[in-house]
């Protein structure tokens, strides 16, 4: 059985440590950024904004989503729901983890801003984004560097 928890002290170090650390290695396949301190703060933001979110299966954490509520960039008087993270478990993917996350991360923001944005890795396999009201409004390009 699946169950939704905000994200709380008791299970922040399962959201940044295998969560966070896990999205950053295998999914944004960028270990080197992991910086453990800038992702407790992170998450430590979401705690107090009731922004971040955890599924457990029977009592075991298997995904996280965590999301910052922020000004809009361009006009302040707008709140964005920004997700930064979304992570569940190979072996729990393709069924209610994500859908139940992705719930908790659209009821709060139907209620706490004006709109919300989720970012999608290429070989993401979420189809339920259009269905629920979401709409694909840019796609993002990213260059890395090698000067460090």
């Amino acid at each position: 059985m699946y169950k939704v928890e905000k994200l709380s002290y008791h299970n922040i170090k399962w959201f940044v440590e295998t969560a966070g650390a896990n999205m950053l290695t295998h999914e944004l396949k960028r270990p080197e950024l992991i910086d453990l301190n800038t992702l407790y703060a992170l998450a430590d933001k979401m705690v107090g904004g009731g922004t971040g979110w955890i599924i457990e299966k029977d009592g075991e954490p298997v995904g996280a989503l965590g999301a910052l509520l922020v000004p809009n960039i361009f006009n302040h008087s707008f709140t964005t729901l920004a997700e930064i993270f979304w992570y569940v478990l190979p072996e729990h993917r393709n069924g209610r983890a994500g859908i139940m996350l992705l719930d908790a991360f659209d009821q709060y923001a139907e209620l706490h801003s004006d709109d919300a944005t989720l970012s999608l890795l290429p070989s993401s396999e979420v189809r339920s984004l259009e269905k629920r009201g979401f709409k694909l409004c840019e796609k993002a390009y990213r260059k890395e560097y090698t000067w460090r």
